[in-house]
């Protein structure tokens, strides 16, 4: 602990204060950095597990227990949602990752719910989270999925974030995040939506095979009620997006993105 004599010069008892302040600072400073490399460490861990908005368990778990929280930490800020409780963190980090694939498991805290589906983590965001997560899914009685399924629908999302649509697909919205999956920039000025029809296929991690979308289902375990549920995005006639679970890698973001958006979908 520094402290002064109290019969030094006023020019001794100013350095004092000046070395004081200085340590505090260089502190301060060395603290800043320390939590900045802990975010960048975040985000390339959280990339290099990402496959849309959604992360893979298995690529999570090659991670170390501490990375593993910290890359889980930064996905989940990105998405606006209030940081979970350490026990919470930790329970995602740990009996999630390691359930079996077909035990959908989740965790829900302060309107947030992280839920696994075969090897994808998702997220959602909303005041009824945990509700929305174990509520049956609505089949949009009264319509006509089969006559939805055949129908296009433009979205100028240019013009407009949000487009609503009939049931049982719900509603899209763009919203801007910086730190956002979807590269704006690599978007066309209107885009098509519809529903499945079947053979879709799109390359959901960058320099990795096109996949189907059936295998993709079915690998990440989406029940088939709300398989038929999922909109579908396309761009110049290329499937770039289903619902908020999947983007093409040719409009996913990286560090050169200067615009930067999340898609989210809320089920009708």
């Amino acid at each position: 602990m520094l402290s002064c004599d109290p019969t030094a010069t006023t020019c001794g008892r100013v350095c004092c204060r000046w070395s004081a302040a200085a340590t505090v600072s260089r502190s301060a400073r060395h603290a800043a950095e320390a939590q900045r490399l802990l975010e960048l460490l975040g985000e390339a861990d959280a990339a290099r597990a990402s496959c849309g908005a959604m992360l893979s368990a298995r690529l999570l778990r090659r991670l170390p227990p501490e990375r593993r929280r910290n890359a889980l930490r930064f996905w989940i800020s990105t998405t606006g949602a209030l940081a979970p409780p350490a026990t919470r963190l930790e329970e995602i980090a740990g009996s999630v990752l390691d359930a079996r694939e077909d035990a959908q498991p989740l965790v829900a805290w302060n309107g947030a719910v992280v839920q696994r589906q075969g090897d994808l983590l998702s997220l959602r965001v909303s005041s009824t989270a945990q509700g929305a997560a174990v509520r049956p899914l609505r089949t949009g009685r009264g319509a006509a999925p089969s006559a939805a399924r055949s129908t296009d629908w433009n979205w100028s999302w240019r013009a407009k974030r949000t487009r609503v649509l009939p049931a049982p697909f719900g509603t899209l919205t763009l919203r801007n995040d910086l730190h956002g999956p979807l590269d704006l920039d690599a978007l066309g000025p209107r885009l098509v939506l519809r529903g499945r029809r079947g053979g879709e296929r799109l390359c959901p991690v960058r320099g990795g095979p096109r996949r189907s979308l059936k295998q993709l289902l079915q690998e990440a375990g989406v029940p088939v009620e709300r398989r038929a549920q999922l909109p579908l995005l396309f761009d110049r006639g290329r499937l770039i997006g289903v619902a908020d679970l999947w983007l093409d890698a040719s409009v996913q973001a990286n560090r050169t993105s200067g615009r930067r958006a999340r898609l989210i979908w809320r089920a009708a």
